[in-house]
Formats: structure tokens, sequence, C-alpha cells
């Protein structure tokens, strides 16, 4: 049975991660560190956290403020960042009371880093006054890890064959999620002709199946040319006509051409995209 999608616009996602408080305070308390928040900027693989610090306390002033870090295990040992109110590294206001950190998820940069994981991050914000230390934990609630491409399976070079004839390559691409390959909604790529400096098929998808090749995608009896179903590697066999055909809809442009590889999860989130560049002789 053939299978139909409609258009899809690619958004690069900004995650935005809904926390809860650990520690909690009387409306009629006054306390120093509020407002704690944490992101997980995917479509740049950055981490962001702020907090409002009050900058004098029970008559001590504020000397810096520091988040200990420990990813998704408490029983981790902690990173220790220093959070900013200076207008830089991902601060907005500088001596606006909001103090932040945007850093790359990274080993580079952090120990514990996010990776495929799904579940609560767990963080620590210290206020650091003169004689005094204030803390505040928190835990943010991870939602949907959008997919993941992790490969492309296709050829760099492809010769038409001569004559009024086709032949067909298998292109495919090892797809990931964390929340488990039935969560994978489809998986297609776009075709940019280089030198034509124009996108192929009208713009539209083409799509790839992991279905093992159960399913006719095209009559009388066109099937994915997909190996093995469920494995989360998606393929497709796309027909590239001879030289000899007349037809304009069974000609095959020669040239460099850019494929764009996307999956979209069920939850309507997009991976990044990931090219692969092939020349049509």
């Amino acid at each position: 049975m053939k299978i139909k999608f409609y258009n899809y616009i690619v958004i690069a996602t900004l995650f935005l991660i809904v926390g809860c408080e650990v520690e909690e305070s009387n409306d009629n308390e006054m306390v120093s560190i509020s407002d704690t928040q944490f992101n997980f900027h995917q479509n740049t693989n950055e981490l962001y956290i702020s907090s409002k610090i009050e900058p004098e306390f029970e008559g001590k002033e504020l000397d810096k403020v520091i988040v200990e870090w420990f990813g998704t295990n408490l029983e981790n040992t902690a990173d220790s960042l220093m959070l900013l109110d200076d207008g830089t590294g991902g601060d907005i206001i500088s001596i606006d009371n909001i103090f932040t950190i945007k850093i790359d998820n990274d080993s580079l940069n952090i120990k514990n880093t996010l990776g495929d994981d799904s579940g609560s991050v767990y963080l620590n914000v210290l206020a650091v006054y003169i004689g005094k230390i204030e803390r505040q934990s928190s835990s943010f609630r991870i939602g949907n890890i959008i997919p993941r491409i992790i490969s492309i399976n296709a050829d760099s070079i492809i010769t038409r064959p001569s004559g009024a004839t086709l032949s067909l390559h298998l292109v495919g691409a090892k797809v990931f999620d964390a929340d488990g390959l039935n969560n994978i909604k489809w998986v297609g790529f776009t075709s940019f002709h280089i030198e034509g400096d124009s996108i192929m098929n009208d713009g539209n998808y083409i799509y790839l199946y992991d279905d093992g090749s159960s399913d006719v995608i095209y009559l009388p009896d066109i099937t994915s040319g997909d190996i093995l179903g469920g494995d989360g590697i998606y393929s497709f066999k796309i027909p590239v006509f001879g030289s000899g055909n007349t037809d304009p809809n069974y000609q095959t442009k020669t040239g460099t051409f850019r494929w764009d590889f996307v999956a979209q999860d069920k939850n309507d989130e997009y991976s990044l995209s990931a090219s692969h560049e092939v020349v049509i002789q």
C-alpha cells in the first residue's frame, strides 16, 4: 500500500524544559535565590542556566554565583560553573540580578554532558555572599529528545545507464531516537542541484522506509529496497533513468547534488539535517 505524506517545514527547535524547584520558601520569607531556569538548546547543543540572585542578603554583599551541575544523576561529581551578570557568556542584560551561563554540551566544557538522555537533570545554585553561602537545589524534567541521524549510506558517484533504461540505487539513513524507534514518524531527504541552483522533485521530500521491503510503495510491485525492518536504517531505491530516455518524465539530470536528510518524530520535533553530496554523470 502506498504511503502518502504531506510537506513539512523543518524548524530548528529551541527546546524549553519545564523545571521544578526542590527547595521552596514561604511567600513572606526573604529568599536570595529565585526563578532558576534551565533550557537545553538541542539545535545548537547548548545548555542554558539562569537564576535571579539578590545582590545583598541579610546584610551581606554578594561575591559570586556558582552552579553545581550533576547532569542526569545526582551521584555524579558535579561540574562547578560560574554564573555571570555582565552581559557575557549567555547573559543578555548586565547588572539586572539575573545570573546566567550558556555553555556547549560537550566533554571539553563539562563532565556531565547530556546525550540521548531522558528523565531529569539536577543542579544546585550557590549564592556566595561575603561570610555566608545560600544554596538552592532544582531539578528539571527532560521531555522529548529530538531524533538523530547517525549516518548516511549512499553512492558518491552514479553513472547513468545507456539507452532507454533505468537503474536503481539504494539510499539509506541510520536514525536514532531516545524514545525508541517507534517514535520516528518519517525520514526523508531533499535533492538540491548545485550547478542549476535548484531543488529537485518540486522541493518535496523523498521518503525512506524501515519496513524490510514488506510494503508496495509504487504499483505494480515497487518496494523500498529496505533490507531489515525495524533496525533503524531507513532506505529507498531511487531510480536513475538512462541517457536514451526522451520523455521528460523519465530523464535524470547530471551534475552535483546535495541531499539533505531529516527525521521527524511523533512529537513533531525534527532532527538536525545531515547532508550527502553525489555526482550523477
